[in-house]
């Protein structure tokens, strides 16, 4: 599984960069066969200077040749942007995974079947 960060107008700190990994890994742990490729950007949607909510954070996630999973948030913190949105992708890419399999499963029931009845 590959991982990349990028970040825009933030100071990508070893402390960053180690939470959103760490997190990315807790988030991700049982589905991580599954997955390929991961990519987070973060952007200072306002620059240094300004403050409020500007802190934005992407992450783009590869399944298995299938489309990628893009999930978005902000917020005036780069940890809790990480935090938040790491949480909600973990629930995001299981049901993803899952109804993937539901999807192959059924599609192999139905051509069990098919060969049966001919």
């Amino acid at each position: 599984m590959q991982f990349c960060i990028h970040a825009h107008g933030i100071d990508l700190t070893e402390p960053i960069k180690r939470q959103a990994y760490e997190k990315l890994e807790l988030a991700l742990d049982r589905l991580e066969q599954q997955i390929t490729c991961i990519s987070v950007y973060l952007i200072d949607t306002n620059g240094p200077l300004l403050g409020g909510v500007d802190k934005a954070c992407r992450i783009v996630v590869q399944i298995d040749k299938q489309e990628s999973l893009v999930l978005e948030d902000c917020d005036e913190s780069v940890h809790v942007v990480i935090d938040r949105i790491t949480d909600r992708l973990g629930v995001a890419a299981s049901q993803r995974i899952d109804a993937l399999k539901l999807k192959q499963r059924g599609f192999r029931n139905w051509l069990s079947y098919r060969n049966t009845t001919e």
